[in-house]
């Protein structure tokens, strides 16, 4: 995740809580906005109920990478954010992901690309 693809400022975070769309989850919570960019944003918040700095910074971490796994599928031009739950402290990093890529899905930020390059949705149109 490059510098310029994060959220950072409170006011952008402020933005897609307010404007976007929530897509929730067990273990997390997926906000999306669209917006004018080629690129897609991404900014991880975890609230203090979830422990101290050490746990907080920890899921962080572990969003991260679920994130970095999917981050290839992407879309362009969305801010999102990811804000893990309480379950997600008790979560492996295997339910985390399938549970982003789920919510991702479901909010059609991602593309699903089959494993011979296509995408799912023109593959099972173009066998017809």
């Amino acid at each position: 995740m490059e510098k310029i693809e994060r959220l950072r400022k409170n006011e952008q975070f402020r933005r897609v809580f307010k404007s976007g769309k929530a897509f929730v989850g067990n273990k997390i919570v997926v906000y999306a906005l669209e917006n004018a960019l080629s690129y897609s944003r991404v900014g991880i918040t975890v609230s203090r109920k979830l422990g101290g700095a050490v746990e907080r910074n920890q899921l962080k971490r572990i969003v991260r990478e679920a994130w970095r796994a999917h981050e290839g599928e992407l879309r362009k031009g969305f801010d999102l954010v990811l804000a893990p739950r309480m379950k997600a402290k008790t979560a492996s990093f295997r339910e985390i992901s399938c549970e982003l890529q789920q919510l991702l899905v479901k909010g059609n930020i991602i593309e699903i690309v089959a494993r011979d390059g296509e995408k799912s949705d023109t593959a099972q149109e173009g066998k017809g």
